[in-house]
């Protein structure tokens, strides 16, 4: 009887053990939350049939890459969670790639009792899931940055017994420097944050958004020594978060979104002794589709490979094709038909079983799968979903197109529309630039439509939208809040518009012109580097390659001191993306065999002082927005001062000029080859004056 008992508490002792192990083993898994859900209506009509994180982005769904960038983040279990069309999130999961991952453990939760991303935490907190340092992200994120270093940070940060601030860090926001007027920020983007530069500890954050007037208060400035105020950073909506997030969220019910909370925080700081930090990127992409103007924005950049890997080439549809990669970033699966004298210009990808007629034009779109597109059809900056007819002689700027729509020959789709699930409209008309159309009358949960009878709505449609439509004008619900209102007016971001003051709007004309430009420059050197490239496969001649690069700048309006850079700055990439996966002295035996080869051509543009210095400061941007190039960069120096591209005296003289504060580390970082430059060069010195 004593040994059985005894035998019992044996066992009992080792099953404690091995679950407390268990425990410790748990407590390092990586773990995040995906919130799959909006919570607003920006979006409407087209989320009507199916929620915003299914979306398709270059024909994946754009749940697909917030998923991929966590699980090579090495995140091995995330809960999604769903609220409207939550079924739908879950079914594509379970018959996604994502249900054999054997690295990641992914879990819908679906509620739908939520309407607020506070509210989905409390419940997630309920449910007793998180047991360590986790990742908080929309299900709409498109990234490739590092994740696991800031995790890394975030942690080291806790374990600081010296600080109370650091150790009682409970989020860390993710940032990326982008000035204003960038393609990728719109007016919700616009945030004034006050920092603690020696810390990165969150001091203020207000948004701007048609504000005219900063409100910091004055003891951030007196209080602190170090404060810096930013004006220039992308707000990811990723954030680094410790259990304690959930604690808050579930103690405050005032805690609607991220913002609620980071400002709960900071006005109880003293009270609550909790404090918040921000990581801000240097390299790597990342982009929020938060409304159309950024939908086609992230696509666009996924069609010019700013996310890679998450790029269309490296993927497969659920058919296992593989998509080629062609010039001019043009994307086509195995079994595209092409007529005759068909033109895809520049980022274009055409899914599976699609057709395109002869005489046909498209360029920077998207075309889905299954689609029939008729001849001398010009399609522009378009975004054409699966199973889409477009008959001849029609034209599409600007718009999203959903399944199924029809829209019959002669017809013209003006910049801003939205057509819906199933709508048909034309022949012969013009839909003006917009236009948000559905296909069904009247919807089940608004009253729109009730002041006309049927056959009125009928007469309607097909007096404004063709003799074969079927289309109707959506309409936002009326209880819809005002702020959701604008934004659906303001869907692709062509009316924003300050009212507030003539300066305000002078800024933003300037804004609009600098995006213009820097899109240009975009463009520019997407090109520039398809032009390196094929020269390189077609043996051109030194003179035919500058008279193509020539005819680029003309074609873009590049400057003459922004050309310099840009073409040293392809020289360097290609050789090093083409190296990508060796050793680093590989990698620049590479890259100097490259310059060696075109020595001719940089002879041809860099050759004054000038031109050296607008090299250099390129480099500069480039080591900046590249952490390789960061790491060759004092090497790479040495290359061009060697192939005699750089002078020493140039070098030196660029090191000596005054640095911004972001360009400091880079002039310590080559300190060592500028010593070695003035050393040599005094021992010339010497040396001649011994001779005399």
């Amino acid at each position: 009887m004593n040994s059985t008992g005894s035998q019992q508490r044996i066992m009992a002792s080792k099953s404690k053990g091995k679950q407390r192990g268990e425990v410790l083993k748990q407590e390092d898994v990586i773990q995040a939350i995906v919130i799959a859900d909006s919570f607003n209506i920006r979006f409407a009509p087209v989320t009507k049939k199916k929620p915003k994180s299914l979306f398709p982005v270059a024909n994946i769904p754009l749940l697909d890459y917030t998923l991929d960038f966590l699980v090579t983040a090495g995140v091995q279990e995330i809960f999604v969670f769903c609220c409207y069309l939550a079924d739908q999130i879950r079914t594509h999961i379970r018959q996604s790639k994502w249900s054999e991952c054997s690295s990641c453990t992914i879990t819908p939760v679906l509620s739908e009792s939520c309407v607020s991303m506070g509210d989905a935490l409390r419940e997630i907190h309920d449910k007793s899931v998180i047991r360590s340092d986790f990742i908080l992200v929309y299900g709409d994120i498109v990234a490739n940055i590092r994740l696991q270093d800031i995790l890394n940070e975030h942690k080291k940060r806790r374990e600081d017994k010296t600080s109370p601030k650091n150790r009682n860090s409970v989020m860390t926001m993710i940032f990326q420097k982008v000035p204003p007027g960038h393609r990728s920020r719109n007016k919700e983007d616009d945030i004034v944050m006050a920092i603690d530069q020696s810390s990165n500890r969150v001091l203020h954050y207000q948004r701007v958004t048609e504000q005219s007037k900063l409100q910091i208060p004055v003891e951030v400035l007196t209080e602190n020594d170090n404060v810096q105020l930013r004006y220039d950073l992308l707000d990811s909506q990723i954030s680094v978060c410790s259990p304690e997030v959930l604690y808050l969220y579930k103690d405050n019910f005032d805690y609607l979104n991220r913002d609620d909370f980071v400002k709960g925080i900071l006005i109880n700081e003293d009270i609550m002794e909790k404090t918040m930090h921000v990581c801000v990127i240097s390299d790597g992409y990342m982009g929020r589709i938060s409304n159309l103007q950024m939908y086609d924005a992230v696509s666009h950049d996924v069609l010019c490979r700013w996310s890679y890997p998450l790029v269309p080439d490296t993927q497969t549809d659920e058919h296992g094709q593989i998509i080629t990669h062609s010039r001019h970033n043009i994307y086509t699966s195995e079994d595209v038909t092409l007529a005759k004298g068909c033109v895809l210009e520049k980022n274009v990808l055409v899914g599976r079983g699609t057709r395109i007629g002869s005489d046909t034009k498209i360029t920077d779109s998207v075309i889905g799968k299954d689609c029939k597109i008729g001849s001398k059809v010009v399609i522009e900056n378009a975004y054409i979903w699966d199973n889409v007819t477009i008959e001849d002689n029609c034209y599409v700027s600007t718009s999203v197109v959903c399944d199924n729509v029809v829209i019959y020959a002669s017809t013209s789709v003006q910049p801003g529309c939205v057509l819906s699930w199933d709508v048909e409209v034309g022949p012969s008309v013009k839909i003006e630039a917009g236009s948000r159309l559905q296909s069904s009358k009247v919807d089940d949960d608004d009253d729109f439509g009730d002041e006309l009878t049927e056959a009125d709505q009928d007469t309607v449609s097909i007096q404004k939208y063709g003799s074969k439509s079927q289309a109707f004008h959506y309409q936002p619900p009326e209880d819809s809040d005002d702020e959701d209102n604008d934004l659906v007016q303001d869907m692709w971001g062509l009316n924003i518009q300050s009212e507030s003051s003539t300066e305000t709007s002078s800024l933003s004309e300037q804004s609009s012109v600098d995006e213009v430009m820097l899109d240009d420059e975009e463009l520019f050197y997407s090109e520039l580097l398809d032009t390196m490239v094929k020269a390189k496969e077609d043996n051109y001649t030194t003179e035919n390659l500058i008279l193509e690069i020539n005819s680029l700048k003309h074609t873009y309006n590049i400057a003459i001191t922004d050309l310099y850079g840009l073409v040293m700055k392809g020289l360097i990439e290609i050789p090093l993306r083409d190296s990508q996966d060796l050793e680093s002295g590989a990698q620049l035996g590479s890259i100097k065999k490259n310059l060696v080869k075109y020595k001719p051509l940089i002879d041809n543009y860099i050759k004054s002082e000038e031109s050296q210095l607008d090299c250099l400061h390129a480099l500069e941007d480039y080591a900046l927005s590249d952490s390789k190039v960061n790491t060759l960069l004092v090497k790479l120096l040495h290359i061009m001062y060697d192939l005699e591209i750089l002078s020493e005296n140039i070098l030196i003289k660029w090191h000596r000029m005054d640095k911004e504060e972001e360009y400091k580390a880079i002039k310590v970082q080559v300190s060592p080859l500028i010593k070695w430059l003035e050393e040599a060069e005094e021992e010339s010195s010497d040396e001649e004056d011994d001779s005399d």
